[in-house]
């Protein structure tokens, strides 16, 4: 268990979009991204990307780190 939130249907379906344009390394992409500073709508054609800034802001660096994308149907 981890000290963090889960996310909303909504957040989880923006990260599941994310995870399926980069694939097996989504996390690394995301992470160089939000590291970079260079996290402007270029990603994911510019939809979303709102809400995950909003989950670097909120949740940082460490829920990534620890997040474990859940398998389709399956709880957050």
């Amino acid at each position: 268990m981890s000290g963090y939130r889960d996310l909303t249907p909504h957040e989880l379906e923006v990260v599941r979009a994310f995870a399926a344009e980069y694939g097996r390394e989504w996390k690394e992409y995301l992470m160089a991204a939000w590291l970079s500073y260079s996290f402007k709508g270029r990603h994911m054609g510019g939809l979303d990307t709102g809400t995950l800034r909003c989950l670097r802001n909120e949740l940082g660096h460490g829920w990534l780190d620890e997040f474990k994308l859940p398998k389709v149907g399956g709880a957050a």
